[in-house]
């Protein structure tokens, strides 16, 4: 029987059997490539993984599969939260036990893909003075080299859009952090965010593995070409899809308003509380002006740390970025 999974945004229906719409026989072709995507949040992941599982099927007919998000998602948590006994004692047999149940989702082709965001960490490891100061998903990358080669992409964004949006997303379930605030002022410079920090870190802990980057701003306009260069091959043209509608970022005003709410409150509360906010679903909604809390300086001086973090990138691994001509 088909499952049904939620997909932000959308519902897709995510089929035991193959993406070609036949019944799965078990004659599943041993993996030849992983190709994971590491999706920082708020770099674009959501349009990335809603886009690769409306297009499963025809990637299917030329050699790549996408295992969804909403399926391996949840696999990967089960395994990687800090809290649960998985985690704790994480061991051969669990290992074992992880990549057959992985390997259950997939579709058949030797070539699959990956996308989740939850492999780094939540949002709040972007307002760290390290990005994903430690890699949630790093056991579970490390047992996929094991069983074939793994080539890793990581989409990267200003920091003057990315703190900012990173800290609304947080606003969803939790009380606003006093050190998280401090991010979002002329402080950060102090202590500046730098993704080439986070890729010498991902070199060192996943020695074997390629890295591929690419900018979020490039996305935005060349997700097309993008797309093709994760796949590794040409697999068609991939579909036009609506936006999400619950990834974008709230106003100034609906922000300071998800900030006033009682402490006290559950995260299930709070949730329903900012989501009434931040997306106009009742009478609390908030509209205003869009939330740019750094003044101009802060911006110029991040904007400018950005742009030498990519030429650092380019000079010292000069095949990484994904070069859009």
């Amino acid at each position: 029987m088909p499952r049904i999974l939620p997909c932000t945004g959308m519902f897709w229906q995510v089929l035991q059997r193959d993406p070609a719409g036949k019944e799965r026989s078990g004659q599943v072709q041993p993996v030849k490539e992983w190709r994971i995507h590491l999706g920082a949040h708020k770099t674009a992941t959501t349009h990335v993984q809603d886009t690769l599982l409306a297009h499963r099927d025809q990637m299917a007919r030329r050699g790549v599969d996408y295992i969804p998000r909403e399926a391996f998602g949840p696999l990967q948590r089960r395994y990687s939260n800090p809290g649960h006994w998985r985690r704790r004692f994480w061991s051969r047999p669990l290992a074992n036990q992880f990549m057959r149940q992985a390997q259950a989702l997939r579709g058949g082709a030797e070539t699959v893909l990956v996308s989740d965001e939850d492999l780094l960490g939540y949002s709040d490891g972007l307002l760290s003075p390290v990005f994903y100061p430690s890699f949630r998903g790093a056991h579970i990358v490390t047992e996929m080299q094991k069983t074939a080669p793994v080539t890793l992409f990581l989409g990267v964004r200003s920091y003057d859009r990315l703190l900012p949006s990173a800290y609304a997303q947080m606003m969803k379930s939790f009380a606003p952090d006093p050190y998280w605030q401090s991010r979002l002022g002329a402080d950060v410079l102090k202590t500046p965010p730098s993704w080439f920090d986070l890729i010498e870190r991902l070199m060192a802990a996943f020695p074997g593995a390629a890295l591929r980057v690419w900018r979020q701003e490039d996305y935005s306009a060349h997700w097309q070409k993008i797309l093709t260069a994760f796949a590794g091959r040409n697999v068609g043209a991939f579909p036009q899809i609506p936006p999400p509608t619950r990834t974008t970022s709230p106003s100034q005003e609906a922000i300071h308003q998800a900030e006033a709410l009682d402490r006290s409150l559950s995260v299930e509360e709070r949730r329903m509380r900012v989501k009434k906010i931040f997306y106009n679903d009742g009478p609390d909604a908030v509209a205003g002006t869009p939330f740019r809390p750094y003044q101009s300086e802060t911006v110029s001086a991040l904007r400018q740390k950005y742009e030498q973090d990519l030429q650092r990138i380019a000079r010292d691994y000069p095949d990484m970025l994904i070069r859009i001509e």
